[in-house]
């Protein structure tokens, strides 16, 4: 599973975007007679779509570090003790809901 995004490259050009969740993790917190608190953390990645290389660029001492604006940790807050399957699309679904991937595309 990943979305199909384009993005706006280092040098201000568009390049289409292959984005996937590399990592989720989950918090589970519950005091002495209070609520369960379940909270996920999930980690954006993205890659060039035509040619599968990663979409960064390492600082260099005359280039400062560089990665598509999507990019990055994520949180979710669960209703419920969810299976990790279900993270990982939810994570998917929550991120087409924000104005930044507005129009990707399941891929």
């Amino acid at each position: 599973m990943a979305l199909k995004k384009t993005f706006e490259n280092k040098d201000g050009g568009t390049s289409n975007g292959y984005y996937r969740v590399r990592e989720v993790n989950t918090q589970y917190e519950k005091d002495k007679d209070g609520p369960v608190d379940l909270q996920a953390m999930f980690f954006v990645e993205a890659y060039y779509y035509d040619t599968g290389e990663p979409a960064i660029w390492n600082a260099t001492k005359t280039n400062p570090a560089w990665r598509p604006k999507e990019c990055g940790a994520y949180n979710l807050i669960l209703p419920d003790m969810e299976p990790v399957q279900n993270l990982i699309i939810r994570a998917y679904n929550y991120l087409k809901a924000l104005p930044e991937f507005d129009g990707a595309e399941d891929c």
